[in-house]
C-alpha cells in the first residue's frame, strides 16, 4: 500500500511538471489574440500580417514535426524538452528586444519550434517514467495542457495589458519559461542514453505505415478544427449573440478553455476506469453537434448560451486525452513516441489551419455567425464515423 501511494505521488508530481511545460505552449499560442490590438498599434500591422503571425505556430507543426521528432531518440527526451523551454525563452527575448515586425515574426517562429518540441517529448517522458497502470489519468491530465495554457493567457492578458501593454504579457511568458525550465531540470528523470546524432527513420516508417495513427491524426484534426475555431471567434460571436464587449467575450473564451481542461481530467478518469477510447470519442462527437445546434437555436437567451458554451467546452475536452492515450499505447517502445506524436500532429495541424479560415470565409459570405458555427457539425460527424477505427491492437487494449 505504501509502495502504491509513493508510486502515485511520484507519477503525479512528474505529470504536473510536464503539464506546466506544455501549458507554456498554450500560453504562447493564446497570448496573441488578446494583444492583437496593441500589437497592431505598436507595429502598424495589417489584418493579413496578424493572420500570418497567428498561423506561424501551425505551419511549423505541419512542416517540421517529423524532422524534430526524428532527432529525439538520439538526443534524449529530457534534453530536447529542456532545450525547447530555453528556445521559448529566446523567442520571447527576441520579440521583446527587436522592436520591429521582423523580430516579432522571428520570435513567434522560434516559439513555434519550442511548442512542437515540447509536444513531442512530453508524452514520451510520461510513458517512459510513469507506471503503465496510471496511463489513463496521466494522459487525461497531459491532454489538457493546451486549454490550460490558453485559459491562463486569455484570462490574464487583459489585466497585464492594462498595466504594461503587450510587453508585460511577453515578459510574464518569459519568466514562466524560466520557472518551468528549472522545474524540469530538477525533477524530470535524466536521459539514460548518451547524446548522439541520429535521425530515427525506422520509427518514421513505422508511423507512416500504421493506419491507427492516421485515423488518430484525422480525428484530432477535426477536434482542433472545432476547438480552435470556437476559441478564436468566441469573442466575436459572443459580441454578436449576447451584445457583450470584446473584453467580456475574451473572458468567456478563457472560462471555456478552463472548463475544457476539466473535461480532459474527466476523460482521463474514464480511461483509468477502463472505458473504451473509441466509445468516449464517439459519445463526445455525438454530443457536440447537438450543443452547437442548441447554441444557434437559443442564441437569444444569454443564460442558455453561456450554459451551452460551458457544456461544449466540458464535453469536447473529452477527446484530446483519448488521442494522446491511443498514441502512447500504439507501440511497445516508448522511444518511438516522439516520432509517432510528430506524425499525428502533422496531420492534426491541418484542422488548425483549415477551421478558422473556413469559418471566417463562410461568415464573410453569409454575414451569419449561426451558419459559421453550424459548419463545425460535419467535422464532428466525421470523427463519429472514424471512431470505429480508433481501436488498439488486441495485445495493447488493456489500460
Amino acid at each position: 500500500m505504501v509502495v502504491t501511494s509513493s508510486l502515485f505521488i511520484r507519477d503525479l508530481r512528474l505529470t504536473i511538471i510536464v503539464l506546466f511545460c506544455g501549458a507554456l505552449s498554450g500560453i504562447n499560442i493564446a497570448k496573441l489574440a488578446p494583444t492583437t490590438t496593441t500589437l497592431a498599434a505598436s507595429f502598424g500591422l495589417s489584418l493579413t500580417e496578424i493572420g500570418l503571425l497567428a498561423s506561424v505556430f501551425t505551419l511549423i507543426m505541419v512542416l517540421a514535426g517529423s524532422l524534430i521528432g526524428g532527432i529525439v531518440r538520439g538526443a534524449g527526451t529530457k534534453r530536447i524538452l529542456l532545450t525547447a523551454l530555453l528556445i521559448a525563452c529566446l523567442g520571447n527575448v527576441i520579440s521583446l528586444s527587436g522592436g520591429s515586425v521582423a523580430s516579432l515574426f522571428i520570435g513567434r517562429a522560434i516559439e513555434g519550434v519550442s511548442l512542437i518540441a515540447v509536444t513531442l517529448t512530453a508524452p514520451a517522458i510520461l510513458a517512459q517514467h510513469t507506471a503503465p497502470i496510471h496511463r489513463g489519468w496521466i494522459m487525461g491530465t497531459w491532454g489538457g495542457f493546451m486549454p490550460l495554457g490558453n485559459a491562463v493567457a486569455i484570462i490574464s492578458a487583459p489585466y497585464l495589458i492594462d498595466i504594461g501593454g503587450w510587453h508585460l504579457v511577453w515578459e510574464v511568458g518569459l519568466w514562466f519559461s524560466v520557472v518551468v525550465f528549472i522545474l524540469g531540470w530538477l525533477f524530470i528523470p535524466s536521459d539514460k542514453v548518451e547524446m548522439r546524432g541520429h535521425f530515427d527513420t525506422t520509427a518514421l516508417k513505422l508511423a507512416v505505415k500504421l493506419p491507427l495513427l492516421a485515423f488518430i491524426g484525422l480525428s484530432f484534426a477535426c477536434h482542433s478544427l472545432v476547438y480552435q475555431t470556437l476559441i478564436q471567434f468566441m469573442p466575436l460571436f459572443s459580441q454578436s449573440f449576447l451584445g457583450v464587449s470584446l473584453a467580456v467575450g475574451a473572458l468567456i473564451t478563457g472560462l471555456f478553455c478552463l472548463i475544457n481542461f476539466f473535461g480532459n481530467l474527466i476523460a482521463g478518469h474514464a480511461l483509468q476506469r477502463g472505458k473504451k477510447p473509441a466509445l468516449i470519442v464517439r459519445l463526445v462527437f455525438l454530443l457536440v453537434p447537438v450543443l452547437l445546434i442548441g447554441l444557434v437555436l437559443l442564441k437569444e437567451s444569454s443564460w442558455a448560451m453561456l450554459l451551452i458554451l460551458s457544456l461544449t467546452g466540458l464535453v469536447i475536452g473529452g477527446s484530446a486525452p483519448i488521442f494522446f492515450y491511443l498514441v502512447s499505447k500504439s507501440n511497445e517502445d516508448p522511444q518511438n513516441l516522439p516520432v509517432f506524436v510528430a506524425w499525428t500532429f502533422q496531420i492534426q495541424g491541418l484542422g488548425m489551419l483549415v477551421g478558422p479560415a473556413l469559418v471566417s470565409r463562410v461568415v464573410d459570405v453569409t454575414q451569419s455567425w449561426s451558419i459559421g458555427i453550424l459548419c463545425l457539425v460535419p467535422a464532428c460527424l466525421a470523427v463519429v464515423v472514424m471512431s470505429g477505427r480508433l481501436v488498439l491492437p488486441t495485445s495493447k487494449k488493456s489500460v
